[in-house]
């Protein structure tokens, strides 16, 4: 991408900023959503403002909402959307103008020199955007500071000096944009932590969201064979992944190390993501690892505290870590591999919603009664019936 840095901002063409009164799907405590126009003028800190074009569904949103939220809160971190207006000092810091379209990430890090993260630039480390202890994060922020417009599922959110901006190219397709935070979550999973390379065997627990995106970074960089293996309820989405090139496996209460061997032919994994949360289960299957082989571990699920094999790590020579975000990399990664082409997501079905479909869809997908695609993707400016497009899985 051309940096504009150069570029006098204050000639630069402006846009009309946001309409006073923005409709929002406010998600409340009691799980449920309603829709309300919130006031720009309210705004605290504003430095820009974004047109939403797309605030694609998180499991992380759907367990907040079903977990119940500390106050009502416009949901919605993973977004996508087009710069009505900026200032100038932020416009030469993004390099970013009105009429850009552009990423977000959900962090709104402290950017303070004494922060060991901010310093740096390891901003999803910085305790203030921490989803357990600060809390600043793009729609995590609640409905009655300011303006209220800080999460995705709004018509129009406001920028703050410390939002992290990526401009994306504007021939770039609005579905693929929509997964910009997701795959390059996975690349830095499943190929940075994960260390999958090209020869490499990559097996993925849960063909979720984020599973999906692990099947296209390992894809991305030439693993040889990956496995992807879930529920039998998880049935629909395993085709999914098997479209992509990967192998599915059903656990219907087997043994997932033995899983593993039968569908690796004994082989075994270099790469072993759990994204759904196994614990115990996951650490125990971890025996399967080849030499140097690695255990990733991306949710804490129920059993947090496991007992582990030492013997098996200390002999193979294995690792195991947990992740959590991504790094600035990933994103620059994760948006040149989706404008080139080279991510395979296209065919993934996307499930695009309204504003006024928000309530009937975070309830559904909080029981477990969501689509089958799990590219679910809130789009604030449509106005008619539930969509799906590319596909027949719904």
């Amino acid at each position: 991408m051309t940096n504009r840095a150069d570029i006098d901002t204050a000639s630069t063409p402006s846009l009309a900023g946001p309409p006073t009164m923005v409709r929002a799907a406010v998600s409340m405590p009691d799980t449920t959503t309603t829709i309300r126009h919130l006031d720009t003028s309210a705004a605290v800190g504003a430095v820009g403002w974004l047109e939403v074009e797309s605030s694609a569904v998180c499991g992380t949103d759907v367990g907040l909402y079903g977990a119940g939220l500390d106050s009502p809160t416009v949901l919605g971190h993973h977004v996508v959307g087009t710069v009505v207006s900026v200032d100038r000092t932020q416009s030469a810091a993004w390099d970013v103008r009105p009429g850009d379209r552009v990423a977000l990430e959900e962090y709104l890090p402290c950017m303070q020199q004494d922060c060991p993260a901010c310093r740096i630039g390891d901003h999803r480390m910085c305790p203030q955007t921490d989803l357990f202890v600060g809390k600043r994060r793009v729609g995590l922020v609640p409905a009655n500071d300011g303006s209220g417009l800080h999460g995705g599922n709004a018509e129009y959110m406001q920028l703050s000096a410390n939002s992290l901006v990526y401009r994306l190219p504007a021939e770039l397709d609005a579905d693929l944009a929509a997964w910009t935070q997701p795959f390059a979550n996975a690349l830095d999973w499943t190929v940075d932590a994960g260390g999958a390379e090209e020869g490499s065997t990559v097996v993925i627990i849960g063909p979720g969201y984020h599973g999906i995106s692990a099947v296209a970074a390992a894809r991305a960089v030439g693993a040889a064979r990956i496995v992807v293996i879930g529920v039998p309820e998880s049935a629909g989405r395993l085709e999914i992944a098997e479209s992509l090139g990967a192998v599915p496996v059903i656990n219907d209460n087997d043994d997932l190390a033995e899983l593993i061997l039968r569908a690796t032919g004994g082989e075994g994994a270099d790469v072993l993501l759990d994204t759904v949360g196994l614990g115990g289960q996951a650490v125990a299957a971890a025996r399967v690892l080849r030499k140097r082989g690695r255990l990733v571990i991306g949710g804490l699920g129920s059993t947090p505290v496991c007992e582990l094999d030492l013997k098996s790590l200390v002999r193979g020579a294995n690792t195991i870590v947990g992740v959590r975000g991504r790094s600035p990399d990933a994103v620059t990664r994760s948006i040149e591999l989706l404008a080139g082409g080279r991510s395979g997501l296209e065919i993934v079905p996307s499930v695009d919603i309204g504003l006024d479909e928000v309530d009937d869809m975070l309830g559904r997908m909080a029981t477990g009664q969501g689509p089958v695609s799990p590219h679910v993707v809130i789009r604030p400016q449509l106005r008619r019936p539930n969509t799906q497009k590319r596909g027949t899985l719904s």
